[in-house]
């Protein structure tokens, strides 16, 4: 995916762009393409898109009268902002927008050309402004909701903007502008809130609740746990130097605490008022110690007792409060806001009214005559921020958010008519249908059919009768259901000649067969006009179930698939290296995909007698390649309490299947196929994953385990190895005692299976997920058809060459 960030800053201005960055960086680690659009400051770094920048624009200036009435006219509604993002939307080509922190400097306007553009936009608050014209709800150092429900000239009449009445008037215009013109309603697809609170404030102020979601920052955690504080550690607030902070309030509270030391860390407009008061005071138990930043803020955190934050603002999310969990510290919070969310009152710390001054004095004496009970407060907080706000975990709700958002895409503003490239006529051949998780085929199918039937192509998915039922759900795809002759040598070929037949007749323009066997036809829609592709899913001719017959059939579809389609698809660099070897051409590789799935709650996996993390899974079908049989006799050579489960069916191979099924017993439990909520749940909860085939071309189940973040043991054929190298583990094929001594390990040791959960989840995110897969082959069919795809102008993959003109591997 492309992800074009939009932000008035190049530069880390504020927290706001701290996280931006940081985001960015996390995204891009992912193998996305990021790009940002900003205004040009010396400060940022340089990028390849500078040139579409807006120029610095500085409002502090005193200009004359004109400048000034220019300047307005810019907060209000930006035509050049405008006109410069549409050149960068040009060139970079987005798949999502996420926008951040645009107003004044570049305007709401750039709203409306991603709009037209049909971008996604994704508008990730970060303060108040869709509610408060002077952006923080604050009005005279207090919490404030008149112009909430769009009463925006009462920013001019309350006097509550920090800055002039002639700007205050320029920010109601900016507010009446856009809430006359509903621009945030029209133009944004969806809204990320840092916190529950700041959705329920926008709720109650008559926003859509559907269109809000919520996604805390995330917080690093230190490598190293602080040690306690000290009996002399002093209490600290850091943070800004303004009213609505309640700092003024601190000082107070602590006239009453001359015995504990308090250091404030921050600076800003309140600054010489609140030193004047401490002097006033006669605090010297006081230190106020400026802008800190870094590290030295961190150890700055550390060395205290605990942080106070007095504020009397809502606050959409109250960083500092995790900042300091983060270093193993306890808070004292005013009960206000999104921080009733962050402060579990008498866990993490405390939370009194706000403005109460001696409820205040009373609970900092309180906890700090019981060192104890704030340390454990810190070390509670600091879990609460290792489960809850992660950047692991706030990264795949970020990568999910955008992949939703790309995969429905917005609808344009009005605009005149204008030529748009046809939808692709595409059908598929050579699986058994839809409705179930058989193999790689019929998953594929599913996942990458509804997403280019989602972009607007025409997808028709052959199915057997016998395998689909009339009512099977297939969203916008076209189900054509046929007989065939159902047995082992004959149900695939009998099926494939009679859609193949029945194909050449519609007006479909891409014919894509699957597997070896249905390649032996991928010449006959040719002589109709048809393009056809051939997906190689695997060597079928090596599995062990066929004979002597069927395996030189099987050869010879493969040969066909070399030379019989427009183009051919491997699905692993193993077989892609194959092909050449063996055929001189160097295929298109186009691997498959899967999702990343978040743990479920156990439900369906009670009813079977199983407990989360103490199973080990393998997914499949039992056929003799797969080597089930392996698994279980170094399964049962175990000394685990662990169960081992086996979920799937047969594949003309139901003698050896009942052979498997005769080793049930209280450790080995065997499962049909399974689907949906079920198939999710007993993904996620197992401790581990364990492919153990001879034969693969790129496992399916495999990458649901790794995308579910399952650490993942597999034998070491190429085709497994290039996958899991670096983040699962591999045993000797065939070797039983080399699987028992993995299986042992590994289930020995439940952190090193996290370590590689982790990983697995990773190597996903970067190379294996569905949107990305499906461009890629959308990108070849238009190819094929010499036509320009709707989605994206990235280089197609490689099509067929001789081996002479292919890379090295």
């Amino acid at each position: 995916m492309r992800i074009l960030y939009c932000n008035k800053y190049n530069f880390p201005f504020s927290g706001t762009e701290s996280y931006l960055f940081e985001a960015m960086r996390l995204v891009q680690q992912t193998g996305h393409e990021t790009a940002l659009f900003s205004m040009t400051d010396d400060r940022g770094a340089p990028t390849p898109y500078d040139h579409h920048f807006l120029p610095h624009v500085d409002f502090k200036r005193s200009d004359s009268l004109l400048k000034r009435a220019a300047l307005a006219a810019h907060v209000i509604y930006s035509t050049s902002a405008r006109r410069r993002i549409r050149g960068m939307i040009a060139e970079f080509r987005p798949d999502v927008a996420h926008v951040r922190n645009i107003y004044h400097h570049l305007s709401p306007s750039i709203l409306w050309e991603l709009k037209k553009q049909s971008v996604p936009v994704l508008y990730h608050i970060n303060d108040f402004k869709l509610l408060c014209p002077s952006y923080n709800m604050v009005s005279h150092g207090h919490a404030c909701e008149r112009c909430a429900r769009g009463h925006s000239w009462r920013v001019i009449s309350d006097g509550c903007y920090a800055g002039s009445r002639a700007a205050a008037a320029v920010l109601a215009a900016e507010a009446s502008l856009h809430g006359l013109l509903r621009t945030y309603e029209r133009c944004v697809d969806l809204f990320l809130a840092p916190s529950r609170f700041v959705k329920d404030t926008l709720v109650a102020a008559g926003w859509d609740r559907s269109r809000i979601e919520v996604l805390p920052h995330f917080q690093d955690l230190p490598s190293t746990v602080a040690p306690p504080p000290r009996s002399n550690a002093p209490v600290l607030y850091f943070g800004r130097l303004s009213a609505e902070k309640g700092v003024n309030d601190l000082l107070y509270a602590m006239s009453g605490l001359r015995h504990i030391p308090l250091k404030i860390a921050g600076d800003g407009p309140e600054r010489k008022a609140l030193e004047s008061t401490a002097h006033l005071l006669g605090l010297r138990n006081i230190e106020f110690l400026g802008h800190v930043t870094g590290d030295a803020l961190d150890q700055l955190v550390r060395s205290a007792a605990f942080t106070v934050l007095p504020s009397h603002a809502y606050e959409t999310f109250g960083k500092t409060i995790v900042e300091s969990y983060a270093q193993g510290r306890g808070v004292i919070a005013t009960d206000l806001g999104s921080r009733r969310e962050l402060v579990t009152d008498g866990e993490t710390g405390l939370l009194y009214k706000t403005g109460d001054i001696v409820q205040l004095r009373r609970t900092i004496e309180f906890l700090y005559d019981r060192p104890q009970l704030a340390a454990s407060m810190g070390a509670a907080g600091r879990q609460q921020v290792k489960s809850c706000y992660a950047p692991e975990q706030h990264l795949r709700a970020l990568l999910a958010t955008y992949d939703k958002l790309a995969r429905h895409p917005a609808a344009k503003v009005f605009s005149w008519p204008r030529r748009q490239p046809l939808p692709i006529k595409v059908v598929f051949v050579g699986g058994r249908g839809l409705g179930s998780r058989y193999s790689g085929i019929e998953a594929s199918w599913e996942e990458i059919g509804k997403r280019l039937a989602a972009d607007g192509h025409n997808v028709t998915v052959y199915c057997r009768s016998y395998f689909t039922p009339p009512e099977t759900p297939h969203g916008a795809m076209r189900l054509v259901r046929l007989p065939t002759i159902r047995t082992k040598h004959l149900d695939t070929l009998v099926h494939t000649l009679l859609s193949t037949i029945h194909l050449c007749f519609n007006d479909s323009r891409i014919v894509h067969y699957q597997a070896l066997g249905p390649a032996l036809f991928s010449f006959l829609p040719r002589l109709f006009g048809k393009r056809t592709v051939v997906t190689v899913q695997g060597l079928d001719w090596q599995r062990k179930k066929w004979g002597w017959f069927a395996s030189r059939a099987l050869r010879a579809g493969e040969w066909a698939a070399a030379h019989l389609p427009d183009s051919t698809i491997v699905v692993s660099h193993a077989l892609q290296r194959h092909f050449q070897n063996v055929h001189g051409i160097l295929p298109t590789l186009i691997p498959n995909g899967t999702v990343l799935r978040e743990p479920r709650a156990p439900r369906y996996i009670l009813d079977w007698k199983l407990t989360p993390g103490e199973y080990v899974l393998y997914l499949g079908r039992f056929s003799p390649e797969k080597n089930c049989d392996l698994l279980i006799r170094a399964f049962e050579r175990t000394n685990s309490q662990m169960k081992l489960v086996l979920a799937g069916g047969s594949s003309h191979s139901a003698d050896y299947a009942r052979d498997l099924r005769r080793h049930q017993s209280s450790r080995i439990r065997f499962l049909d196929w399974v689907s949906g909520d079920a198939f999710d749940e007993l993904l996620t909860n197992a401790a581990l994953f364990v492919l153990p085939s001879d034969l693969e071309g790129l496992s399916l189940a495999l990458l649901d385990a790794m995308g579910a973040g399952v650490c993942v043991l597999t034998s070491d054929i190429a085709e497994n190895r290039e996958v899991v190298d670096g983040a699962g583990f591999t045993f000797r094929a065939g070797d039983a005692d080399d699987l028992q001594r993995m299986l042992q390990l590994l289930m020995a040791d439940p952190e090193l299976r996290a370590q590689s959960g982790t990983a697995c989840r990773q190597r996903v995110a970067e190379k294996y997920l569905w949107p990305e897969i499906t461009v890629k082959l959308e990108q070849l069919y238009t190819s094929l058809l010499g036509t320009r795809t709707t989605r994206s102008e990235s280089p197609v993959p490689e099509e067929k060459q001789v081996a002479a003109a292919a890379p090295a591997d």
